[in-house]
C-alpha cells in the first residue's frame, strides 16, 4: 500500500521525499487541475522522476482536465515527452485524451482521476476494458463500499486519505464555471463552496441564521484514525491532497500517514490519535470522516470558518464592553500562537493578536476586542508555523551503496559499485596504476572521497579495498563516485520503471453495443420525471422525450411511470430515452439493477448514459437497445465525441461548459446526433450531503426526518442570488442555475453549429412546459420568429458564448 503525496512544486516534491513517500503526483505547466499551482516545466519535470525513480519513488502526473479541441495537438506533444521520461502513471478525466493516450503512449500506465466520478464497481471494470491500471474512487464512497469495489476488480485502487473536500461529486460541479467562468473541470476552480451562503424557503427568507453562514464548505478530510482497517484492505494507494499548500504541510502530513502505516497495529489507536493532534497544529478546518462512515451531517460542515481557524482553544464565558474572556481547554503554551480567532455577533470572523491576549488567572484569558463575539461562541487558538529547511541538497539519501576498489601496478584501477537489491556495476579506468613512490592509498584515503554523496539517492555502506602498493589518484576517485552514481541509478530506475508498468496481458473486451440511426436533423428535446410534462411536450410537438433518471422531487420512479411515459410517446409517434442517474453510490447497485433490468424490458428507443458503469452491465442487463451518452459524461472535444461513436454510442449530449464555435467545430463530420442543452435550470453541483437537512436539524442525514418534501428551498449567495435546491430518492442534494439558461433568441446559430438535438430540461421548471415547447417547435419549424434578445437578469446564455477559463 503506497502513500501518494501531492507536489506541486519542487519544494513539495523534496519535502514529500523526505517525508518518506512512496509516489507522487505532479503538474506540468498546462493540463493539470490545479492551474495555479507552482507546477513543473517540462525540464523540472525530467529532473523530477529522475530524483525520485533513483529513490525508488513513483511519479504520477496529472493530465486531468477537460481538453478543448485547439489544445490537442498540444496534449500529443506532451504525452510523447512524458512516455520519453518514464513515468509511471498518467491521471486522466477526459475519455477522448484516453484514447489518445492509449494510441500514441501505449507504455504509459493510464489512472482515471477522481474526475471521472467513478463511484461503483462497474465503473472499474468498464474503465479495465478501456487499459486503466489505476481508478481513483469518488471521495464520497464508504469504507464498505471501498473494499467491496478492491475486492472485485483486476485494476488498482486508489482513495483520498487526507485533505480539502469538494462538496460536489467531482467532475461534476459547474458551479465556478457558472458565476465566473472558472471551470473546475479545467482546473481553476473559484471554490465557491468556501463562500458564505444562507438556506432560504421559496420566498428567499434566511433559515436559522445561527447555524453559520458556511453551510457548503466542507472539512478537510482525514483519514489517520481509520489506518488500520485500511491497511487490511486491498486499496493499492492512499492519496493526499495539498499541491497548494506549504513544504511543511506536506512533509507534516506524508510523515504522520508514513508512520501510522508502518507502526505496530497494537499501538495504533494511540499513536494515530496523537498523529491528528500534530495535523492540527499545521492546518486545520477542521477534519472529518464521515463519508468513509457513511456519516454525513452537519459535523462535516466548517460553518463559521471556512479556512484555517487554527485548534480549538475554548468558549467564550464573559464578555465586557471592551474584551471578553475565556477558559483555555488545551496544553499549549502561548509563545507558540500568534492569536486567536472568533465569530462576532453579526456572524463575521475576528481575529485577535497574541499582543492583545493576556493570561488573567489559571487557564482563563483576556482578549481586547473591537468587534463584539456572538455569546458562547468558540474560540481558536492560531498557531506558528514551523518552518522546515528542505531541498534537494539536503534529502537523505534511501538507497546503501558498496563499493569494492582494486589497484595493482600496471592494471587498469577498477571500483565495483553495488546496492543491496543485486544491482551492481563496474567501473575501470583507462590509467594504469602505478607504485606508490611515498604514500600507498589507505581505506581512509578512498573513503575521504567515495563517501561524499551528498545529494544523491545513495548512502555509503562497505568499502573493501584491495590495494598492492599503489598510489591512487583523488581525481580518479571522484570521477568514479560520480560515475558509479549515475550508472547505478539508471540500473536502479530502469528496474523500478519496469515494476511500475506491468501490465497484464489480459484483454478485456467492450461491450457489443447495439447501434440505431438516429435522425440527423435538427429536433426539440425534453428531459423530464413527470408525466404530466410528458403529455404537455408531446402535445406541443416535441418528439423526442427523455425520461427518468434522477428524480428532483425526492421520490423513487416506479416501472409502471416509465411504462406509461413510453407508451405515451409511442401513441404520439414519438422517441423515448430512459435516462440514468447521474451518479450512482456502490451501495445503490443491487437496487438499480433491478430498476434497470425492468424499464429495459419495456425496450424504450435508447438509454440515456450518466456514469460508466452502465457500459459495463450492457450485454447482461439491457442488451441489444442503443445507448445515448448525457452531458455528464464531460465530451468536450472532438476525441472525445469520437470515442463515444466508437464505443457503439448512438448519441451524445455535449458538456454544458462548450462555446457555439467549439461545438461548430466538433460537429464537422459526425456520425452520431449531438445535443445540447438550451433550456432550463443548469445543476451546478449533485451531492450526497445535503444543507437543507444540516442546517434545519443540525444532525445527521440517515436521521432526517424528510424536510425537503415540505418546501422548496435555495441557497442565497452574498449577491443576493438564488440557487434553488433539489433533493433525489438517494437523498442527495442537486443544486441549479440561479438564472434558467434560454437560448430561443439564437437557435439559428444552435443549428448552424451542426446541433442535432435541442434540449429543454424541464425537471426544476415551473412554468408551462406546452407553451415553452411550443415556442421552441415553431422556432425551429420557422412558424414562429427568434425571440429579440433581452438583458433579463433572470436568464443566462450559460457558455455559448463566453466559454470557460
Amino acid at each position: 500500500m503506497e502513500i501518494l503525496a501531492p507536489a506541486g512544486s519542487p519544494e513539495l516534491l523534496y519535502a514529500a521525499i523526505a517525508a518518506g513517500t512512496d509516489a507522487v503526483y505532479l503538474g506540468g505547466e498546462f493540463f493539470s487541475a490545479r492551474k495555479f499551482a507552482g507546477n513543473f516545466d517540462n525540464l523540472q519535470m525530467k529532473e523530477a522522476v529522475h530524483l525520485c525513480h533513483s529513490r525508488g519513488i513513483a511519479v504520477y502526473v496529472t493530465l486531468n482536465t477537460l481538453i478543448s479541441d485547439n489544445e490537442i495537438d498540444k496534449v500529443k506533444e506532451y504525452l510523447r515527452f512524458l512516455d520519453s521520461i518514464y513515468i509511471d502513471g498518467l491521471l486522466i478525466q477526459d475519455l477522448g485524451i484516453a484514447y489518445l493516450a492509449n494510441k500514441i503512449t501505449p507504455n504509459i500506465p493510464l489512472h482515471a482521476s477522481t474526475q471521472m466520478t467513478v463511484s461503483n464497481l462497474a465503473g472499474v471494470q468498464f474503465l479495465e476494458s478501456l487499459n486503466f491500471k489505476r481508478v481513483v474512487l469518488s471521495r464520497e464512497l464508504s469504507l464498505d463500499e471501498i473494499e467491496y469495489i478492491a475486492n472485485n476488480c483486476r485494476a488498482e485502487i486508489e482513495i483520498f486519505v487526507h485533505g480539502a473536500l469538494c462538496v460536489s461529486y467531482s467532475g461534476q460541479c459547474l458551479m465556478s464555471s457558472f458565476i465566473g467562468r472558472r471551470s473546475g473541470n479545467r482546473g481553476a476552480c473559484a471554490q465557491p463552496c468556501r463562500m458564505p451562503y444562507h438556506l432560504t424557503d421559496d420566498m428567499g427568507r434566511p433559515i436559522k441564521k445561527e447555524s453559520g453562514r458556511y453551510i457548503i464548505s466542507l472539512k478537510d478530510m482525514s483519514g489517520i484514525q481509520d489506518i488500520e482497517r485500511i491497511k487490511k484492505s486491498k486499496v493499492a494507494s492512499l492519496k493526499i491532497e495539498g499541491r497548494m499548500k506549504s513544504p511543511e504541510y506536506v512533509y507534516d502530513v506524508v510523515s504522520s500517514y508514513r508512520k501510522a502505516l508502518d507502526q505496530d497495529c497494537c499501538t495504533g489507536m494511540e499513536e494515530t490519535s496523537q498523529l491528528q493532534k500534530k495535523l492540527e497544529k499545521r492546518f486545520y478546518r477542521g477534519f472529518t470522516s464521515a463519508y468513509y462512515h457513511d456519516d454525513i451531517g452537519a459535523d462535516m460542515m466548517t460553518s463559521i470558518i471556512p479556512g484555517n481557524r487554527g485548534i480549538m482553544a475554548g468558549t467564550i464565558e464573559k464578555i465586557n464592553q471592551y474584551s471578553f474572556l475565556f477558559k483555555n481547554i488545551v496544553n499549549i503554551s502561548q509563545e507558540h500562537i500568534t492569536g486567536v480567532s472568533y465569530v462576532t455577533s453579526d456572524y463575521k470572523i475576528a481575529f485577535i493578536s497574541e499582543k492583545n491576549i493576556n493570561k488573567v488567572n489559571g487557564n482563563i484569558y483576556q482578549c481586547l476586542m473591537q468587534k463584539k463575539p456572538l455569546d458562547k461562541s468558540h474560540i481558536y487558538w492560531h498557531i506558528k508555523e514551523r518552518k522546515y529547511n528542505i531541498n534537494r541538497e539536503k534529502l537523505q539519501g534511501k538507497t546503501i551503496i558498496d563499493f569494492s576498489v582494486f589497484a595493482a601496478v600496471g592494471s587498469p584501477l577498477t571500483l565495483i559499485a553495488s546496492d543491496r537489491n543485486n544491482h551492481s556495476i563496474t567501473i575501470r579506468s583507462s590509467y594504469q596504476c602505478e607504485k606508490a613512490n611515498k604514500h600507498v592509498a589507505s581505506l581512509k584515503d578512498v573513503k575521504e572521497q567515495l563517501m561524499r554523496l551528498g545529494g544523491t539517492p545513495f548512502l555509503l555502506g562497505d568499502l573493501k579495498l584491495k590495494n598492492k602498493e599503489c598510489m591512487i589518484p583523488k581525481s580518479i576517485l571522484n570521477t568514479f563516485r560520480k560515475e558509479a552514481v549515475h550508472h547505478l541509478s539508471n540500473c536502479i530506475e530502469k528496474d523500478f520503471v519496469k515494476s511500475t508498468h506491468n501490465f497484464s496481458d489480459k484483454i478485456i473486451p467492450l461491450p457489443n453495443i447495439q447501434t440505431t440511426t438516429f435522425s440527423m436533423k435538427p429536433e426539440i428535446s425534453i428531459r423530464t420525471e413527470q408525466i404530466e410534462q410528458v403529455k404537455s411536450a408531446l402535445k406541443a410537438g416535441c418528439k423526442e422525450i427523455i425520461f427518468g433518471g434522477d428524480s428532483y422531487h425526492h421520490q423513487v420512479l416506479s416501472v409502471s411511470k416509465y411504462k406509461e411515459a413510453l407508451e405515451l410517446v409511442k401513441n404520439a409517434n414519438g422517441r423515448i430515452i430512459f435516462a440514468t442517474p447521474r451518479v450512482l453510490r456502490e451501495k445503490y447497485s443491487k437496487e438499480y439493477l433491478l430498476l434497470l433490468s425492468d424499464i429495459a424490458k419495456l425496450k424504450p428507443d435508447a438509454i440515456e448514459v450518466s456514469f460508466l458503469g452502465i457500459l459495463n452491465w450492457y450485454n447482461k442487463y439491457i442488451k441489444d437497445i442503443p445507448l445515448v451518452g448525457g452531458s455528464s459524461l464531460n465530451i468536450f472535444n472532438k476525441e472525445g465525441l469520437n470515442t463515444i461513436a466508437r464505443l457503439g454510442m448512438s448519441g451524445v449530449m455535449l458538456s454544458p461548459e462548450l462555446t457555439i464555435k467549439q461545438i461548430a467545430y466538433m460537429t464537422t463530420n459526425t456520425t452520431i446526433p449531438i445535443g445540447i442543452t438550451a433550456f432550463g435550470r443548469s445543476e451546478m453541483m449533485i451531492s450526497e450531503y445535503c444543507v437543507i437537512e444540516s442546517v434545519i436539524t443540525g444532525d445527521k442525514k440517515k436521521k432526517c426526518p424528510g424536510i425537503c418534501l415540505r418546501h422548496h428551498y435555495n441557497l442565497k449567495d452574498e449577491q443576493g442570488r438564488l440557487f434553488p435546491i433539489r433533493t433525489d430518492e438517494w437523498c442527495r442534494m442537486h443544486i441549479l442555475n440561479s438564472k434558467v439558461l434560454d437560448m430561443r433568441p439564437y437557435m439559428n446559430k444552435l443549428i448552424q453549429a451542426g446541433v442535432h438535438r435541442i434540449h429543454i430540461d424541464a425537471r426544476a421548471i415551473e412554468g408551462d412546459i406546452y407553451k415553452i415547447t411550443r415556442s421552441f417547435v415553431d422556432i425551429l419549424s420557422g412558424d414562429a420568429p427568434l425571440p429579440k434578445v433581452d438583458s433579463n437578469a433572470t436568464i443566462t446564455r450559460g457558455h455559448f458564448f463566453r466559454g470557460v477559463l
